[in-house]
C-alpha cells in the first residue's frame, strides 16, 4: 500500500482545505511561522510525509531549500539551478515536476555528481517520490513548494496536482507580501544601522573605537557568529585586521594577510562580493587566520569597502546563526559597505589634519593629477605631491616660484603641444595637450582655471596636469580597431563585390536570370555591408577631428538631385514621392560634396523608411542673409523654428515625413551613436543620424528635427554659404 493520509477532496472538499490554508496565512506573524502553518496544512491536505519551500536566489542561479515540515534541525546550503535540470526546466517552464520513485530516476545516469549526491541523500533519508510545484507571484518565479512521500512511491493523480497547484499559488503570493514587509523592515533597520555608525564615526576619535561599533552594529544586524574589518594597507598591498568581534571579544587585531590570498584578498581585488557555503572546499580559504585560533569556519559573507572607485578595505562575517547567507544579504551588506566606507574614509581623513591648510593639502595630495596652485602675483602658493613628481623636485622648491616660468619649462621639455579643438570648442579655458621627451608622466593635459572666493571674486589661479596616459592607449587602440576595418573588413567587401560582379557580367559563364537576381542581391547587401564601414570610419574620423573635407563650390540644386538619384529606385519600391520645395536662386556652397549629399541621402532614407505607402517625402532648400544673430524662432517659409545663429548668409536644407513621428524623450538621443527610437519597427545600425551631426558640425553648421507622435518628422541644418 502506498503512503496516503485522507487528501483533501477525499475527506473534505478542496474549498475548505483551501480556506484553512488561507486562515493559516493570516494569522501568521513572520515569514518563517507561516511557512510552518502553511507546509502543516499542505501535509495534511496533499495526504504526504514531507513539504517544503525551495527558494531561488535573487540572480536565480541557486536554489535553496528554507522551510520543511515537520521541521528540520538544518538546512541543506544552496545548489546551482544549472545542476538540478529537471527542476530548473520545471521552473522554466512553469510545470509541475513529478518523480514517482527517485530510485529510478537514480539509475538512469547522465546526471551531475551535485544532482547524483542529492538523489541519494534523499533515498538515504527514505523519500522515495517528489511533486515540485513553481511557485509563481507577479508574473515571477520566487522558488518552488516540494511533497515528498517516504518508503513508498506515488503517483499524484490531476486532482491532486491541480490542488498543489492552488496551494502554491496562495503560498507565493503569501511570501511575497511577507517579503515585501520584511525587506521594508530590513530598510530600516539597515538606515537604523547606519545611522548609528554615523553618529558614532562623528562623535568618536579614537579609531579602534570606531572600528568596534562598526562590527558590533554589523554582527548585531546580520546575526553571525563573528565579523571582522580590514582595512587595505597600500603600500604593501596586505589586508589588515583593524577589528574582529567573535561573541563580543576582540581577536586578531594587527594580523596581516598576504596580498591576493583568501577570501577577503579575492573580493579586495575584484571588488565583488563572496558568499561560501563550504570553505573547506574552496580554493581560496586561506586557513592560516582561522587555525591560528582554534575557530570553525562554516559559512562566510565577504564584501569589499569601495570609496571612489578604490578598494580601501573589506567587511568579513563567518557562521549566521540562522539558514544560509543569501544574495539578498550581501548585496544589502554591499550597500551598507559602500557607506560605511565613505565614513570611515572621512574619519580616516579628518583625523589626518587638524587645520584647513592641513586639509587642503591632505585632499590635493589624494588626486593624481599634478596641482599647482598660485596668488594674484603668479607666484606659488602650494602644490601637491603629483605636482613635484612632474618637475623632479620636493614641493617646498616650487613654493614662491613664478606659476609662468614653471609652465615655460614644462613646455620646453615637450616634444609636442597640441591644442584640440573638441576640448577648446567654446570652452572658457584653454586647454593643452603636452606629450613630454621623458620622465616619470609622458603624456599631459594642462590647463589654468581661476581660484575665486565666496563672493566670486578671483584671488589665483590653479594650473592642473592631468596624465592622459591611458586615455592616449585608448587612443591607440580606437586606431588599430580603425586600422582593422580599413584592412579586415574593406578589403575582402570589395573583393567579394567584385567577384559578384564578375559573375554577372558572365565570366565564370553563363548565368540565369534567377541567378542574376540572387546575385544582385548578395551585390546589394556586400554595397550596404561596405556603407555602414564607410560610415564607423567617418565617424571615427570625425570623432577625433582627423576627417578632412574637400571644400569646393557646389550648386545646392546638384546636391539634392544627387542625393534623390540614389534613392529614386527605393521610393519608388516603397511608392513614396519624392517633393522638391528649393527655393529660386539659391548660391553655391562651400562644401565637401560626397559628405553633404550623404547627410541628405541618409535623412531622406530615414523619411522613406518611416513614411506610410502612398505618402510624401519632402526636400526643402531656403537661403537665409542674417545680419544679426538669431536665437529660436521663425523664419519665413521654413517649416520649423531656427536654432540660435550668428550673423552671416547660411543655406538650410529640410526633410518632412508622414510617418509616425518621434517621442520628445528620443530628440535629444537620436543623434547619438546606435540611438534609436525602441517603439518604431523599422530598424537601422543607428549610425546615420550620428554621420549626419558630425558631418554638419564639421562644416561649421547646425542639425534639428521637430516632431511629434502621429504627425511626422522633419530633419532640418545649415552649414554657411562659405567656409
Amino acid at each position: 500500500m502506498s503512503e496516503r493520509l485522507p487528501a483533501i477532496g477525499q475527506s473534505e472538499s478542496s474549498t475548505q482545505g483551501l480556506l484553512r490554508i488561507a486562515t493559516a496565512i493570516e494569522i501568521a506573524a513572520t515569514l518563517d511561522e507561516l511557512l510552518m502553518l502553511a507546509l502543516n496544512e499542505f501535509v495534511q491536505g496533499l495526504g504526504v510525509s514531507l513539504c517544503g519551500v525551495l527558494q531561488l536566489d535573487a540572480s536565480g542561479e541557486t536554489i535553496a531549500l528554507i522551510s520543511t515540515f515537520p521541521p528540520r534541525v538544518s538546512l541543506p546550503p544552496p545548489i546551482p539551478l544549472r545542476d538540478l535540470p529537471l527542476v530548473q526546466n520545471s521552473l522554466q517552464q512553469r510545470q509541475s515536476l513529478q518523480i514517482v520513485d527517485i530510485a529510478e530516476i537514480l539509475q538512469q545516469g547522465n546526471r551531475s555528481p551535485t544532482a547524483i549526491n542529492l538523489l541519494q541523500t534523499l533515498l538515504e533519508a527514505q523519500v522515495r517520490s517528489l511533486l515540485i510545484i513553481p511557485l509563481v507571484a507577479q508574473d515571477r518565479v520566487i522558488g518552488a513548494l516540494a511533497f515528498a512521500t517516504l518508503r513508498q512511491s506515488r503517483r499524484f493523480n490531476e486532482q491532486e496536482v491541480s490542488i498543489a497547484r492552488l496551494m502554491s499559488s496562495q503560498l507565493a503570493a503569501a511570501i511575497t507580501a511577507f517579503r515585501t514587509i520584511e525587506e521594508a523592515e530590513h530598510r530600516n533597520a539597515e538606515l537604523a544601522t547606519l545611522n548609528d555608525i554615523a553618529a558614532a564615526v562623528n562623535s568618536l576619535l579614537d579609531p579602534r573605537d570606531i572600528y568596534h561599533l562598526v562590527m558590533e552594529k554589523i554582527n548585531q544586524f546580520f546575526r553571525v557568529d563573528a565579523g571582522s574589518l580590514l582595512m587595505l594597507d597600500e603600500e604593501t598591498g596586505e589586508l589588515v585586521f583593524v577589528m574582529t568581534l567573535e561573541e563580543g571579544q576582540e581577536k586578531l587585531v594587527g594580523m596581516r594577510i598576504p596580498p591576493g590570498l583568501g577570501i577577503a584578498g579575492y573580493v579586495a581585488r575584484t571588488q565583488q562580493y563572496a558568499i561560501v557555503h563550504d570553505p573547506d572546499n574552496d580554493p581560496r580559504f586561506y586557513r592560516e587566520v582561522s587555525e591560528g585560533i582554534g575557530y570553525d569556519v562554516k559559512s562566510i559573507l565577504c564584501v569589499p569597502i569601495v570609496v571612489k572607485g578604490r578598494t580601501i578595505g573589506v567587511i568579513e562575517l563567518l557562521n549566521k546563526r540562522s539558514g544560509h547567507f543569501t544574495e539578498e544579504e550581501a548585496i544589502r551588506l554591499n550597500r551598507m559597505a559602500a557607506t560605511i566606507g565613505i565614513a570611515l574614509e572621512n574619519a580616516r581623513l579628518f583625523q589626518q589634519v587638524s587645520t584647513v591648510r592641513d586639509r587642503f593639502e591632505a585632499i590635493v595630495n589624494s588626486a593624481s593629477d599634478g596641482i599647482l596652485m598660485a596668488d594674484m602675483r603668479g607666484v606659488i602658493v602650494a602644490s601637491n605631491v603629483a605636482a613635484a613628481r612632474l618637475y623632479n623636485c620636493s614641493r617646498d622648491a616650487l613654493v614662491g616660484r613664478q606659476i609662468d616660468d614653471l609652465i615655460t619649462e614644462l613646455l620646453e621639455r615637450a616634444q609636442v603641444v597640441e591644442e584640440p579643438a573638441w576640448l577648446n570648442d567654446g570652452a572658457p579655458h584653454r586647454v593643452l595637450e603636452i606629450e613630454l621627451v621623458e620622465g616619470p608622466i609622458r603624456y599631459l593635459r594642462h590647463t589654468i582655471l581661476p581660484v575665486l572666493d565666496a563672493a566670486g571674486n578671483q584671488i589665483g589661479r590653479l594650473a592642473l596636469f592631468e596624465n592622459i596616459e591611458k586615455e592616449r592607449e585608448l587612443a591607440r587602440l580606437r586606431e588599430d580597431y580603425t586600422g582593422m576595418l580599413i584592412h579586415d573588413l574593406r578589403a575582402p567587401l570589395t573583393a567579394i563585390m567584385n567577384g559578384i560582379m564578375m559573375v554577372q557580367r558572365g565570366l565564370g559563364g553563363p548565368v540565369s536570370s534567377q541567378q542574376q537576381e540572387l546575385l544582385s542581391i548578395a551585390h546589394q547587401g556586400s554595397q550596404t555591408m561596405l556603407e555602414m564601414v564607410n560610415t564607423l570610419l567617418d565617424i571615427s574620423k570625425m570623432e577625433q577631428g582627423r576627417m578632412t573635407l574637400n571644400l569646393e563650390p557646389l550648386s545646392p540644386y546638384a546636391v539634392v538631385d544627387e542625393a534623390i538619384e540614389r534613392l529614386q529606385a527605393y521610393a519608388q519600391q516603397r511608392q513614396i514621392t519624392l517633393v522638391q520645395d528649393l527655393a529660386v536662386g539659391l548660391p553655391l556652397i562651400e562644401a565637401d560634396r560626397e559628405k553633404i549629399v550623404r547627410v541628405l541621402q541618409n535623412l531622406i532614407d530615414n523619411a522613406i523608411k518611416f513614411s506610410p505607402s502612398g505618402g510624401n517625402v519632402t526636400i526643402g532648400a531656403r537661403h537665409l542673409l542674417l545680419p544679426a544673430a538669431t536665437n529660436d524662432g521663425m523664419h519665413p517659409d521654413i517649416p520649423l523654428s531656427l536654432p540660435a545663429l550668428p550673423a552671416g548668409s547660411w543655406l538650410i536644407y529640410w526633410v518632412s515625413d508622414e510617418g509616425p513621428g518621434i517621442p520628445p524623450q528620443y530628440h535629444a538621443r537620436i543623434f547619438e551613436k546606435f540611438g534609436q527610437v525602441q517603439q518604431q519597427k523599422a530598424r537601422g545600425t543607428g549610425l546615420g543620424l550620428t554621420f549626419c551631426k558630425l558631418a554638419v558640425e564639421a562644416h561649421h553648421g547646425q542639425i534639428w528635427l521637430r516632431s511629434r507622435e502621429g504627425s511626422g518628422s522633419t530633419f532640418a541644418f545649415v552649414v554657411p554659404v562659405a567656409q
